[in-house]
């Protein structure tokens, strides 16, 4: 099986949770207990830069949720506060914010370059008319929507964001930029494979690697195109080692890795190749030893 990558290619993890140092141990806990599943570490942003030091992994984005309206301003102020270097972070909104469009104009003033959103958390459809407001902001400003997809763990169906209502969600508003988690529809991937498959929108790989047919991820991936793919692991329910690992064992091209790895990510988020950036810098003169 092959575990490494043929060429120095970096690797961005685009879909990790972390919370802040005081609550992580209580909501990756209770979280833990509801998936039913050990977290792989403690959902803080230490633990996270350890994980990926110790998995080869360069960075990873964080995707924070409020599940209140009141939550925004503190959960987006914390997401600021660690939006650089290895790990990254979208904003959060949600669709009983008071002012949408002040919301959207704060959260580009301070440097994020999307939203993410959770239909199930949050409560919402994606043609409610709470959410015009948003898909317009987020349109007009440049900012991608980054949306849970499909069924979800700890809810029950009917499920809010199935690849029917994302297709419908790209037409209603063809400006606006989308990335789709779990390859379109957490264990949808029939309805997703023929809803979504070559339509406008990213799709990352979190929750598919382990839960799908290799055959199937392998074939969607290659017919929605690789350019449109970002890898994630759902990390802390997911090792992003593990997950990692089982991607570079599919039978992808070298430039298709790139593209999932780095490339993708790299073009959503402005990030700067650490590989490339060492080897452009200027060599480090040593001093001689004496005779």
């Amino acid at each position: 099986m092959q575990t490494t990558l043929p060429e120095p290619t970096p690797v961005f993890d685009c879909h990790v949770h972390l919370y802040p140092d005081a609550l992580a141990p209580k909501a990756v806990g209770e979280l833990a207990r509801r998936f039913g599943n050990p977290p792989a570490f403690d959902g803080t942003v230490a633990g996270l830069t350890a994980d990926l030091a110790r998995s080869g992994i360069c960075g990873a984005l964080n995707l924070p949720v409020a599940t209140r309206p009141d939550q925004v301003a503190s959960i987006n102020a914390w997401a600021a506060a660690i939006n650089r270097g290895p790990v990254r972070s979208l904003a959060t909104l949600h669709p009983d914010t008071p002012d949408i469009p002040a919301a959207l104009a704060a959260i580009q003033v301070a440097g994020f370059r999307g939203v993410k959103l959770h239909p199930e958390y949050q409560a919402f459809t994606l043609d409610d008319p709470r959410m015009q407001p948003v898909w317009r902001g987020c349109a007009e400003r440049g900012l991608f929507v980054f949306l849970h997809a499909g069924g979800e763990r700890v809810f029950t169906p009917p499920f809010r964001t199935t690849p029917r209502a994302l297709a419908a969600l790209l037409a209603a508003h063809p400006r606006l930029t989308v990335v789709a988690a779990h390859l379109g529809g957490f264990q949808m991937w029939d309805e997703a494979e023929a809803a979504l498959i070559g339509r406008p929108l990213y799709l990352d790989l979190s929750h598919t690697l382990f839960w799908m047919s290799d055959a199937q991820l392998v074939r969607m991936v290659r017919r929605h195109g690789a350019s449109r793919i970002l890898f994630g692991s759902d990390a802390p329910w997911q090792s992003p080692d593990a997950v990692l690992r089982a991607f570079l064992a599919l039978p992808f091209t070298a430039r298709q890795q790139r593209q999932i790895l780095w490339d993708n990510a790299a073009g959503l988020l402005g990030l700067t190749d650490p590989v490339r950036a060492r080897s452009d810098a200027p060599a480090t003169l040593q001093p001689r030893a004496s005779a």
